[in-house]
């Protein structure tokens, strides 16, 4: 299979989508070819060649030219999306995000780009009726997996137990409204053996127990997530994004044998003791995380679930989801 794929430059969200399942796919023996927009002469001549042309999220009147382009030539027009940033909550809204006119082109775009799509891909159930309701034609969840290559190193230690969330700015909500630095906080407070990190958020505890961490590249992140005793992934109900996320960030604790904590909504929700994790009530966070601070046997027993499902996260195990998908559009 010949595949020709624009991803959406080089975030973390285009390698779980786009360049690390089309790495694996080239590694499985199918030609690829990651598109550079800017030089015409060269996608012109990869949409002629391609089989399957493969967009993940870039949405304007360029990818619309494109897909046509690759269509007349005879190929299918995959286009894939992780979020729904055209319905982002205001209160997180940042870069990325499109506003008044940008929006409404995003949208018309997004349109047209429905209506020349073979298939739309969607790590998550609530996204994919999201896009059918919006008119994508045929839409395929395909999870989000561990980018194998990604999760060799190992940090040095930064305490003797240590909690850990990797958290974007985008989080704070969640943090406020479920009260996450409070917990943290008293936790600290109470027990002295006990360290907290963030890789992202700043949660601003006064505690010099409490480590914030810098964001860093994608190929970094396992050096930090591997400091963890416990990973947490809380989300807010009421942050309507937040149903729409996938479940990577658990899968990568797990991948590093780290047993985790999140809550019980979006793509959390079916998962708990047999992937190495528990989900969380609301108001249960301190009452979990005490019980699991003062149960190392219970975390070792987590850790050990969590490693075993991790194993099947990653992405070399799952690209025949893909590979199906794709190979299933292309035209003979």
């Amino acid at each position: 299979m010949r595949i020709a794929y624009l991803p959406d430059g080089t975030t973390a969200n285009a390698v779980y989508r786009s360049i690390g399942p089309m790495h694996e796919l080239a590694r499985r023996g199918h030609e690829t070819r990651m598109l550079e927009v800017g030089n015409r002469q060269t996608w012109a001549e990869a949409l002629r060649w391609c089989e399957v042309f493969h967009v993940h999220r870039v949405c304007d009147s360029g990818v619309v030219e494109m897909a046509k382009a690759a269509k007349a030539a005879g190929a299918a027009f995959v286009w894939d999306d992780d979020d729904d940033v055209t319905r982002a909550d205001r209160r997180i809204a940042g870069r990325g995000v499109p506003r008044g006119l940008e929006a409404k082109r995003r949208l018309a775009a997004r349109a047209r780009l429905f209506e020349l799509a073979d298939l739309v891909t969607t790590p998550s159930a609530w996204l994919a009726e999201t896009f059918r309701n919006a008119g994508a034609p045929a839409v395929r969840v395909i999870e989000n997996y561990v980018i194998d290559d990604m999760m060799r190193a190992r940090g040095p230690r930064i305490g003797e137990l240590t909690v850990g969330w990797v958290a974007a700015e985008e989080h704070r909500l969640d943090a406020e409204a479920l009260g996450i630095a409070g917990v943290l906080e008293r936790l600290l407070d109470a027990h002295p053996q006990l360290h907290v990190a963030t890789l992202g958020l700043d949660l601003r505890i006064p505690n010099e127990r409490y480590h914030r961490i810098a964001p860093v590249p994608l190929p970094e992140l396992s050096r930090h997530i591997s400091t963890f005793d416990v990973g947490l992934a809380p989300l807010c109900p009421e942050v309507e994004i937040n149903h729409a996320r996938s479940n990577i960030k658990v899968k990568e604790y797990a991948a590093l044998g780290i047993p985790w904590l999140a809550s019980p909504i979006g793509p959390y929700v079916g998962l708990g003791e047999r992937e190495g994790g528990r989900l969380v009530a609301a108001d249960g966070w301190h009452t979990e995380l005490e019980a699991l601070i003062g149960a190392p046997r219970a975390r070792r027993r987590l850790a050990k679930r969590a490693a075993r499902w991790g194993r099947g996260q990653m992405v070399a195990r799952n690209a025949q989801e893909w590979e199906r998908a794709l190979a299933g559009m292309a035209h003979p």
